[in-house]
């Protein structure tokens, strides 16, 4: 059963506002992860235990049910979801939050050259030499930083590993949700999936549950309804309308809010090599969009005189 917010075609402006604001959201999220007190392990162990049986109630209010069906499409992405949550929460403690949110922003480059072959979208020759000098310049942010300390190394190493994560993830939740499965449902159920794998690891790894406490709890509850509901949530819907393409590229709002978050809040600052570099990868990306939007115009003769 769905709602008619899930049967009927949306207007092609509805799609990218509703994931607009989930990338919006999702741009908090290092910060928040950032100002709990306690460890990882532990912040993913009460966000997925709060968050679960909201996911779940939304899904029934949207007129979703949680079924063996839906829960069967969740297993690859649930468990794809959990590894990219454990390696980026991970790193948004260990290294600086203008990185550990910059690296994995680089997913709409890689994207470029995934969805032409798995959904049959085009590229054109500049958008590759664009994510090209995307790629290269979060390499050069990266090593523009000189020599860092092992911790922050290690959150180098796992925001990569969350880029890689969260690329594939982003694929599989387009592909599913291609086959018209209710979003609220599957969303719920990639959680549940994805708390059988990353709660067990978090109360094994964590020294620190007892301790949260104070505004951790607010915090943590601003996650659940940030980052997870309106932020996985309405990317969630929203991609069944965009293309694999634009949707990953609508996340490069987050890091610019990550960074200026991080800038204004935790006094963190990135070296002017390093802002040279992180200007490489933003302008490029924006390229894309830039020649993505003329692209569909043009296809759809939205560029030329109005009938």
């Amino acid at each position: 059963m769905t709602t008619a917010l899930e049967t009927r075609a949306p207007s092609s402006d509805v799609p990218l506002i509703a994931g607009s604001l989930a990338v919006v959201a999702w741009g908090f999220g290092p910060l928040i992860v950032r100002g709990i007190s306690a460890s990882a392990p532990s912040i993913i162990v009460f966000r997925l235990g709060f968050a679960i049986p909201v996911m779940i109630a939304v899904a029934y209010a949207t007129g979703g049910r949680i079924t063996v069906a839906v829960m069967r499409q969740a297993v690859v992405p649930g468990v794809l979801f959990a590894l990219s949550m454990m390696a980026s929460f991970e790193s948004y403690k260990a290294t600086s939050i203008a990185v550990a949110s910059l690296i994995p922003a680089v997913q709409p480059a890689l994207v470029l050259f995934i969805a032409v072959r798995l959904f049959g979208e085009r590229s054109s020759s500049r958008q590759l030499v664009l994510a090209g000098a995307a790629l290269a310049g979060v390499f050069g942010v990266v090593l523009a930083a000189g020599n860092t300390s092992g911790m922050a190394m290690r959150g180098n190493a796992l925001a990569v590993i969350n880029l890689l994560l969260w690329t594939v993830y982003f694929i599989q939740v387009k592909r599913v949700r291609s086959t018209g499965v209710h979003s609220w449902s599957f969303i719920a159920c990639v959680f549940m999936v994805a708390s059988c794998i990353a709660i067990p690891w978090g109360l094994v790894a964590s020294n620190d549950l007892n301790t949260v406490g104070g505004t951790d709890w607010l915090l943590i509850g601003l996650m659940v309804c940030g980052p997870g509901l309106m932020g996985h949530g309405l990317m969630t819907w929203a991609q069944r309308h965009l293309d694999l393409t634009v949707a990953s590229l609508l996340t490069l709002a987050s890091p610019v809010i990550s960074a200026t978050g991080a800038w204004l809040i935790f006094s963190e600052r990135l070296r002017p090599l390093q802002v040279l570099f992180a200007s490489v990868v933003l302008i490029s990306l924006a390229g894309i969009v830039v020649d993505a939007r003329v692209s569909v115009a043009a296809e759809t003769g939205l560029s030329g005189p109005v009938e």
